[in-house]
Parts: structure tokens; C-alpha cells; sequence
């Protein structure tokens, strides 16, 4: 069920994406649907669900966006798991403690972008303007109106969380 929910969130990230895209070319600068599906994803705390998610949401960005393929697979499984193994350990649930997790997860993202575009690409990009201030902003918001929808229609917490092994 939740693989389905996955590729569901996953398609409806591409068509977003295709819509933005298709009005405003530099729309995901500004806003980007697939951390808000990864950090959906991963706040069950399963680490190895989210590693895999993490890395197909970010090839289907890569596939679809100008970048060098692999780069937002990269970060966006650098966030899948940062956000899987707080959650394993502390499982956080609410909109609050999802908004405070996508809003990580998106400067995380945007950290991990700008490392490998100057590594990899010797490229000098500007971080800290205020477009990483408005793409967190704007993805937070949209990302808790997403999970109280969610919330609303589903009647159940929408994230399930994984059950912790107890013991070694």
C-alpha cells in the first residue's frame, strides 16, 4: 500500500513539475514536489524504503529537468535517509513536526546541490539568496496543506509508521 501511495505521489510530482514547467520554466526553483513526496515517504522510518525512494523520485527529476543525472537523486536521497533515520528513532508525527522536517529537508537539499554543482560541475552558484528562503517557504506551506488534506480525507494519519525491532 505504501509503494502505491508512493508511485500515486510520485506521478502527480511529475505532473506538477510538466504543469510548472510549461508556464514558468524556473518554477522549481521556487517550489519542488519531490521533497515533499520524499519527506512523506520517509517519515514512516523505514531507512532502506526511503534510500529507494529517495533515489527514484530524484532520477525521475533528473530524467526530466536540465541537470546532470544523478544529482537529485543524490540529494534527495541524502534527505530520504536523514529524515528516515530521525524519524526511526523519535517518531514524529503532526503537521507541525512534517512542516519542520520538509523545511530541514529542502535547505539540506539545496546544501547538498550547491557542494556537488561546485565539485562536480566547478561551477560558483549563489546559495543563500532568497530564492532557497522562498522555495522553503513556499514547499513548507504546500507540503502541510498536502498532509492536512491528506489527514482530512484519509480519516487516519497518513504516515504509517514502521515498527521499531526491539532488543539488538
Amino acid at each position: 500500500m505504501r509503494w502505491l501511495r508512493f508511485v500515486v505521489g510520485l506521478l502527480i510530482a511529475l505532473t506538477l513539475h510538466s504543469l510548472l514547467d510549461s508556464f514558468y520554466p524556473n518554477a522549481l526553483g521556487f517550489f519542488d514536489p519531490y521533497v515533499i513526496l520524499v519527506v512523506y515517504y520517509s517519515m514512516g522510518g523505514n531507512i532502506l524504503g526511503a534510500i529507494i525512494a529517495g533515489v527514484a523520485a530524484g532520477f525521475v527529476q533528473d530524467a526530466f529537468s536540465l541537470a546532470v543525472f544523478g544529482l537529485h537523486a543524490f540529494s534527495l536521497t541524502v534527505c530520504a535517509y536523514a529524515v528516515a533515520y530521525i524519524n526511526s528513532r523519535l517518531v514524529l508525527r503532526g503537521t507541525l513536526f512534517f512542516g519542520a522536517c520538509l523545511a530541514g529537508a529542502v535547505i539540506v537539499n539545496e546544501l547538498v546541490m550547491y557542494i556537488l554543482v561546485n565539485i562536480l560541475l566547478r561551477q560558483r552558484i549563489e546559495m543563500f539568496e532568497q530564492e532557497m528562503l522562498v522555495k522553503t517557504v513556499f514547499t513548507t506551506l504546500f507540503g502541510m496543506v498536502v498532509y492536512q488534506l491528506l489527514l482530512l480525507f484519509l480519516r487516519e494519519e497518513p504516515i504509517e509508521a514502521v515498527q521499531r525491532p526491539t532488543g539488538w
